[in-house]
């Protein structure tokens, strides 16, 4: 009996310890990941992924585990940090990460990724050209990224810490929902801008892009009238009786009328290169310049160039002064050119001050100047090249838009752009909606503002030290489009243009420097087509010289042929080359200047009638001044040179005293100002 009962008490026994056992096991352990849904995200991108593993009583944590492109850091612990790919991809990638419970390896958890590529809008695509009144629509192609894309086009600050400027077409819109660009074209011209997309994860990319829009057709307008250097005659004396002045240029029309200082004359038309018109014996009573312009009439039409007439006794010894307030501070003076900017009847100066920007001097007619503005005006990088500073340097002066006020041509050394800047009237000025013409390569040397294409409204022919130089038409609103081509050498620099062959249709001169590997140093004549194309001169071509440089077209020994005046800054000599009119020229006739000069301006001031020349010797600070005999020699004048800043790099010539005699403003690019030299 009691053995039974003993193995009763031990059959309950191991019944209570089994039971015990089952009350007392643990938890299972899972693992869980921060963030826990499925993620896009792009190329570029890092991804922090977060591990909690729950009942992991010794807190062995996790092993991590990555299935496709890119990479884990941080691979031990609780914490992994994903890194898409740095090779491009060519298309979107699914991505897994996996955190795996090192207690339990049957525990784990996986977070799925899709990686875009990187988010790009092609620089090389290029946009459809457009037609003014027909409506446009184009599409930008873009690669990567995650959607929705905001568009937009960016003016602003670059990381060089100037601005980029652009625009679209006028009358064309983005949508920046799409990017897609469409509207109606009002105005012809090439616009260049800066498309910017940015992806739903902050990601952007921009690309410059730029469209054409050409003009509807031909239009029935009259032309730009343009005016030669040489009036008939060039200065009166004052107090003198009225007298017939006869002028000549190209494309003057029946109806264009000879303006003196504005004011229109009683104008007799000759043919489409001369007109001769009255002038008062009130308009000639007391010493003065007058500007003489030639207007056409419209449709189209509008003011020449303007050309300086002088009402002003001989001068028998020319000498200068400065004037009170000269040298002017003008930081990297590069270039100046003068202008009635505010409409006053006294010329202003715009100077070019390199990387600084733009300063406007309204005159005060006694040869000092006050700022049109507080702060020199900078102009923006064009988004096609925006690595390089904007130095500005030589200008034209132009009325780009038919507004009626002289605007500028500003040329961007170093980022193969014209800035156009359209004349407010008041000696300010605002970029045109295409802010732009391309000149087609570094670095750009000259600009010139003409008609080429007799369609009424200005154009640009343009240099460059890539060897190349273009003639960019113009549509009356400050936008360009390449249209062909001058005939040049591999280094041009100095630019100038007249109808050198007298059959109507404005010509073009390229001065071409030289060099010992490379000696083409000489003159390049290309003949106009009358549609902005141009064929090489016969003869052109012509090689002299080491190196040419600044170039001026005007008629110097009075046949009625436009010359050539071209200085040498090696020879340290300025050569003129007299006109057969036909547009070949004679064999270079040299006279001296001063050592390296560059600029060269015409003029006649000593007011005997004949044009002279005054040409800025870069390294020995001083103008010469060269006498017109009449008959294409020169002589210098007595008290020739002149002392100006330290390296003049562009002069000008204008009345800036009223008092019926020619001065001169030169930029002095080394020693930062801009001298003004007043007749005495």
């Amino acid at each position: 009996m009691s053995q039974v009962r003993s193995c009763w008490a031990a059959l309950l026994m191991v019944l209570a310890i089994a039971l015990g056992g089952c009350g007392s096991s643990p938890p299972p352990i899972s693992v869980s990941l921060s963030p826990a849904s499925q993620k896009t995200i792009d190329q570029g991108s890092t991804v922090r992924v977060t591990a909690t593993v729950a009942n992991d009583a010794n807190a062995k944590g996790v092993n991590w585990s990555l299935s496709g492109a890119g990479s884990l850091n941080s691979a031990a612990g609780s914490l992994a940090i994903y890194s898409t790919p740095t090779t491009s991809l060519s298309g979107a990638q699914q991505v897994t990460v996996t955190a795996t419970s090192i207690a339990d390896p049957s525990k784990s958890a996986s977070l799925s990724f899709t990686v875009n590529p990187f988010l790009v809008i092609s620089t090389t695509q290029t946009l459809p050209n457009g037609t003014v009144g027909k409506p446009y629509s184009a599409a930008v192609a873009i690669t990567g990224g995650t959607s929705p894309f905001q568009w937009s086009i960016y003016n602003g600050l670059i990381g060089t810490g100037w601005e980029v400027g652009g625009s679209l077409p006028d009358g064309l819109a983005l949508d920046t929902s799409t990017g897609a660009i469409s509207g109606t074209p009002t105005g012809a011209g090439t616009w260049y801008f800066e498309e910017t997309a940015t992806d739903a994860a902050s990601a952007s990319s921009y690309s410059p892009l730029s469209i054409q829009i050409n003009p509807a057709g031909p239009t029935a307008a009259n032309p730009v009238p343009f005016l030669n250097q040489t009036l008939d005659p060039t200065a009166v004396p004052p107090g003198g009786a009225g007298l017939t002045l006869s002028v000549s240029g190209t494309s003057f029309v029946s109806g264009a009328t000879v303006d003196f200082n504005g004011a229109p004359l009683a104008t007799t038309f000759v043919d489409r290169e001369h007109l001769s018109a009255l002038i008062p014996e009130k308009s000639v009573a007391t010493a003065e310049t007058a500007s003489m312009t030639v207007v056409n009439p419209a449709p189209g039409g509008g003011s020449s160039n303007v050309v300086y007439f002088q009402v002003g006794a001989p001068v028998a010894a020319v000498s200068f002064a400065n004037a009170a307030n000269s040298p002017l501070p003008a930081t990297y003076a590069f270039g100046v050119a003068a202008a009635d900017f505010n409409g006053d009847g006294k010329p202003d100066l715009a100077i070019a001050e390199g990387s600084g920007g733009l300063y406007v001097g309204l005159g005060n007619g006694d040869g000092t100047f006050t700022s049109a503005s507080s702060s020199l005006e900078r102009m923006p990088s064009p988004p096609y090249d925006d690595l390089a500073t904007p130095y500005i340097d030589s200008m034209a002066v132009g009325d780009f838009n038919h507004s009626g006020h002289p605007g500028l041509a500003v040329v961007e050394l170093t980022n193969e752009a014209v800035v156009i800047l359209l004349g407010n009237g008041t000696g300010t000025f605002a970029p045109s909606s295409a802010a732009f013409a391309n000149t087609g390569g570094l670095e750009t040397s000259g600009v010139v503002a003409a008609d080429f294409n007799a369609d009424g409204s200005l154009d640009l022919a343009i240099t460059n030290g890539a060897g190349i130089s273009l003639v960019a038409l113009g549509y009356g609103s400050g936008a360009f489009n390449t249209a062909g081509y001058l005939s040049s050498g591999l280094f041009p620099e100095g630019l100038t243009v007249g109808d050198f062959n007298g059959d109507g249709k404005l010509d073009a001169a390229v001065a071409d420097g030289g060099s010992t590997t490379y000696p083409d140093s000489g003159v390049a004549v290309s003949l106009g087509n009358g549609d902005g194309t141009f064929t090489q001169a016969s003869g052109s071509p012509s090689a002299f010289g080491k190196n040419m440089d600044g170039i001026v077209a005007a008629d110097f020994n009075g046949d009625g042929k436009l010359d050539l005046a071209v200085v040498d800054n090696v020879e340290n000599v300025v050569f003129i080359l007299l006109g057969n009119g036909d547009g070949t020229f004679q064999s270079p006739i040299r006279f001296a200047t001063g050592t390296d000069p560059g600029a060269i301006v015409a003029g006649d001031f000593n007011n005997d009638g004949k044009l002279d020349l005054a040409v800025a010797n870069y390294t020995d600070g001083t103008v010469s001044l060269l006498l017109g005999n009449g008959d294409g020699t020169f002589t210098e004048a007595s008290s020739s040179p002149y002392a100006v800043g330290k390296g003049p790099l562009s002069i000008v010539a204008a009345d800036f005293n009223g008092d019926g005699k020619l001065d001169f403003a030169v930029a002095n690019v080394t020693d930062g100002t801009v001298s003004i030299l007043l007749q005495r």
